[in-house]
């Protein structure tokens, strides 16, 4: 007769093995899904000059999944992955840059400040790597760079435009009267 604690860790075991099963299943899905994540990423690459961002995040997820599956498979944790456990979260990139599509030239005035003030927060977390702080130090230059063009902008409009000194004035002359008496 077997005691307790075989029977445990036999049941254990069995529940293990279909928790695999689950996984294999699941890995059978996940490694063609990633093929085709590869191919659509390197033909936005080709078409776009770089790469998709949404793809880098997901790919990457998807590969940190198929790792955990991995580690789970060959008992290297006991940690399940998903759906058990959270969906992995995407790493910051360490490759190239992802797309970012081209900005309209004409913007309303609003959005210099607007995009200065969002960028200006400055990057205190301590995950934060050298090239994402470098990042938001060039799209801060970029912006302010923007919004000094705007207002000499502004201040060559105001040169050219002609000298009114007071409405007040321009309307008494176009009247014809005056504050002077006359003779």
């Amino acid at each position: 007769m077997a005691t307790p604690e075989k029977t445990i860790v036999r049941e254990a075991l069995a529940i293990r093995l279909v928790w695999m099963l689950i996984f294999l299943l699941a890995w059978y899905v996940t490694v063609p899904l990633l093929g085709l994540l590869v191919v659509a990423q390197l033909l936005f690459r080709v078409f776009m000059g770089a790469p998709s961002g949404a793809f880098m995040s997901f790919g990457d997820s998807l590969s940190q999944y198929l790792a955990q599956i991995g580690r789970f498979a060959a008992f290297n944790t006991d940690a399940k992955p998903w759906p058990v456990a959270d969906w992995p979260t995407a790493r910051p990139a360490e490759g190239q840059q992802a797309y970012t599509p081209a900005e309209k030239e004409t913007q309303s005035p609003v959005a210099p400040a607007a995009a200065s003030t969002a960028v200006a927060t400055p990057v205190s977390t301590p995950d934060a790597t050298v090239a994402e702080v470098a990042e938001v130090a060039e799209v801060a230059e970029v912006a302010e760079v923007a919004e000094v063009a705007e207002v000499a902008e502004v201040a060559e409009a105001a040169e050219q435009a002609p000298d009114i000194a007071d409405p007040a004035d321009s309307a008494l002359k176009d009247t014809g009267t005056t504050d002077e008496p006359k003779p």
